[in-house]
């Protein structure tokens, strides 16, 4: 059976890490891990993570996809923009991320509006939210410890606005 070598330095940076884990994971046979040892050397996933660099100009691992630059966010799906914005935040609390990395991440989220794709994607759900269920939310996140005060306050005072409004008829 042949098994066709990814063109993409990243598909072959992926298949490669699918390989050295099918040679460290005990259920994998040994034939299966003789296989993986073969097609590493194929891969030859130092050429691409050079290739990779030389592509991006960027710390390895992150790339971006040509076809969609920070200019073009709004042909992004709402859900695709705030989980980039998610991977970035992350990236900036992360230890192991170089300060050049943390300082790209930085940059991209200011270009980015995430809190507009949050807005975005909330108003796409056309169901009415249940008050009840609403209420209960905003009484939990007053209790809940990990809340900040800020987080508390704006839930006291959109609670207070919903018992003052009444009920929806």
């Amino acid at each position: 059976m042949s098994h066709q070598i990814p063109y993409s330095p990243e598909e072959r940076i992926n298949a490669a890490r699918g390989y050295k884990a099918a040679l460290h994971n005990e259920h994998v046979s040994p034939e299966a891990k003789e296989h993986a040892r073969e097609m590493l050397l194929k891969l030859d996933e130092q050429q691409a993570h050079q290739e990779l660099m030389e592509e991006s100009m960027h710390v390895p691992y992150h790339h971006h996809r040509r076809e969609r630059s920070c200019g073009d966010d709004r042909q992004r799906s709402p859900q695709e923009r705030i989980n980039a914005a998610r991977g970035y935040k992350a990236a900036m609390h992360n230890p192991l991320v170089s300060e050049e990395g943390k300082a790209h991440a930085r940059e991209m989220l200011q270009l980015m509006n995430d809190e507009e794709a949050r807005q975005e994607l909330y108003s796409q759900d056309e169901r009415p939210k249940d008050p009840t269920r609403v209420a209960a939310g905003l009484k939990a996140a007053q209790k809940n410890p990990l809340v900040s005060e800020e987080g508390r306050r704006r839930a006291a005072k959109h609670l207070h606005e919903i018992e003052m409004s009444g009920p929806e008829e």
